[in-house]
């Protein structure tokens, strides 16, 4: 079914209509509607009376060190006089949630377990935010009073949960450097007697830039408060090479009526070491020893070697070869020399 729509049919309704007395007479009403609202409002913003604001109230610098007790109130409500064109501004200003005092609780005593804001000092803090042309009559609570208790603390060492390594080709140039490295961690004393350490947040970082620095959170335990929550970590890293040294194996302990050979006598040290540090290192700075006591108790001729001294921060070498043969010479009674492999 199709309907056929006729526009001059609809254009002349319309016409007759908007030129029609019916449609003059409602404009007429809607008219003096309009102005007596005008009026009203006019009249509304201009008139003087008392009405509520509700203030939002924040809590700063709260004491890490103590524990409130009670709950502290997280509004005040204001009796006050003014104009309605104040009170339309109040509530938008409560609206947009910029209608609020702060309170800073810096003062709290650790000796102490109570704390007052006395009228006065909310009075002022309130006639701060309200117009010059509002009269503060009351508000409530007119004071805040609440208890609290100190906190045990603890100095614990902090350390790094996860891997912090440098990219391939790379070496770090010192340690792994992280301010602060302690914190003053408060709460109950039977949870920091369990503490030893704080950790920070999981890390997995390869760096590749020569001077890294990173901002690290801390991990505290449910409880605990940590007097800083957040680390600064910094690295710095240097292309490397390998410096290579022969050394000695060395044998401490020896009785003096035996002596010990190695095969070999000597072994390849190879160390990775950043550019700027090669020429630094040297052949002193490194020994490889065994202990004759270890040996004699062993049941075959071979021996694991390692690195028995090394400069402090050296963690990337090579051995070769890390297993050696060994050889007891003792002499006996008759000054003929018998030779033991081994423990034999």
């Amino acid at each position: 079914m199709h309907l056929k729509i006729n526009k001059e049919e609809i254009k002349g309704k319309t016409g007759a209509f908007f030129s029609s007395r019916s449609w003059k007479n409602t404009l007429v009403f809607f008219s003096f509607i309009l102005l007596a609202s005008g009026f009203w409002a006019l009249q509304y913003i201009h008139q003087i009376f008392e009405f509520e604001v509700p203030m939002r109230v924040y809590y700063v610098h709260i004491p890490i060190e103590v524990v409130l007790s009670d709950q502290l109130p997280q509004e005040i409500s204001l009796h006050v006089q003014d104009k309605g064109s104040a009170y339309l501004n109040y509530l938008t200003k409560r609206k947009k949630q910029s209608l609020s005092i702060t309170i800073d609780l810096r003062d709290i005593s650790s000796s102490k377990t109570s704390y007052v804001i006395s009228q006065a000092v909310l009075r002022a803090l309130v006639g701060e935010k309200l117009f010059s042309t509002t009269q503060l009559k009351s508000f409530s609570p007119d004071k805040i009073e609440f208890d609290y208790s100190p906190l045990a603390k603890k100095e614990l060492p902090i350390t790094i949960s996860g891997t912090i390594s440098p990219a391939f080709g790379y070496l770090f140039s010192d340690s792994v450097r992280m301010i602060p490295n302690r914190v003053l961690a408060y709460g109950d004393t039977n949870i920091l007697d369990t503490l030893q350490e704080i950790q920070t947040v999981p890390l997995n970082y390869s760096i590749s830039n020569k001077n890294w620095t990173v901002s690290a959170g801390l991990r505290a335990p449910e409880g605990v408060r940590l007097m800083v929550d957040r680390v600064e970590l910094s690295a710095s890293i240097e292309e490397y090479t390998e410096k290579v040294f022969e050394l000695p194996v060395v044998c401490y302990n020896i009785p003096t009526n035996c002596k010990v050979h190695f095969f070999p006598s000597t072994v390849e040290l190879g160390v990775k070491v950043g550019l700027s540090k090669y020429s630094q290192l040297s052949q002193s700075g490194f020994e490889i020893a065994v202990n004759y006591n270890d040996l004699k108790l062993k049941n075959t001729a071979n021996c694991s070697i390692a690195l028995t001294r090394k400069p402090l921060g050296l963690e990337k070498y090579r051995i070769a070869p890390e297993v050696i043969e060994f050889l007891i010479e003792q002499k006996v009674i008759d000054d003929n020399s018998r030779f033991d492999r081994g423990n034999r």
